[in-house]
């Protein structure tokens, strides 16, 4: 599966729309923005955006993904699909910069077809990846520069573990024990002993 599935069916539907009446080559700008905080809290913490990056360079449809997809999609879907490259500009807050609500943290810019496809896959990147780093830069100022040691891998999904670690490490901790996370992003593995 490549990563360009890990989005919702309505948004390759309203691009079938948008190629069909003619609106899916308009430039667009699509803003990802934090509507509200969790209450007690007054600003989160900008994360995720180097993945979504790097997930960016992968989105490209497959044909046997292709394939599936045409139960749902006219063949001038599925050409621009087939073709699909990002090529627009992105904009936005640094990783691990304070944001508050309303601010966009990222902004998208390009045709309304290059840039609808994209949407799920953006928000759930951010959505995870700014929650960790929001609360764990909470933790960090509290920990007023003792050491802290994410080892959250085995109470999540595998890969949400690495991105959880990143995130983490991002925003104020000094390593993580996932491994995973050390070879993919640098972040410095530590640990303990087991305690069973």
């Amino acid at each position: 599966m490549t990563v360009a599935l890990l989005t919702d069916k309505y948004e390759l539907t309203m691009l079938a729309a948008a190629l069909r009446d003619g609106t899916a080559h308009r430039r667009t700008t699509f803003e990802v923005f934090a509507r509200r905080l969790p209450e007690g809290r007054r600003y989160g913490v900008v994360a995720g955006t180097g993945r979504f990056v790097e997930a960016l360079a992968e989105f490209t449809f497959a044909a046997h993904e292709l394939a599936a997809l045409a139960e749902f999609l006219d063949s001038e879907t599925l050409d621009f699909l087939s073709n699909y490259r990002f090529s627009g500009d992105i904009d936005g807050y640094a990783e691990g910069e304070l944001y508050f609500p309303g601010s966009p943290v990222l902004s998208v810019h390009g045709s309304f077809a290059e840039c609808v496809v994209l949407e799920t896959l953006v928000l759930s990147i951010l959505n995870h990846d700014t929650a960790i780093a929001s609360a764990a830069a909470r933790m960090a100022s509290a920990a007023a520069g003792r050491p802290m040691i994410e080892m959250g891998s085995r109470r999540t999904h595998e890969l949400a573990a690495v991105a959880a670690a990143r995130a983490a490490y991002l925003a104020g901790f000094t390593g993580s024990s996932n491994l995973a996370a050390q070879q993919r992003y640098g972040v410095p593995a530590l640990g303990t002993a087991a305690h069973a």
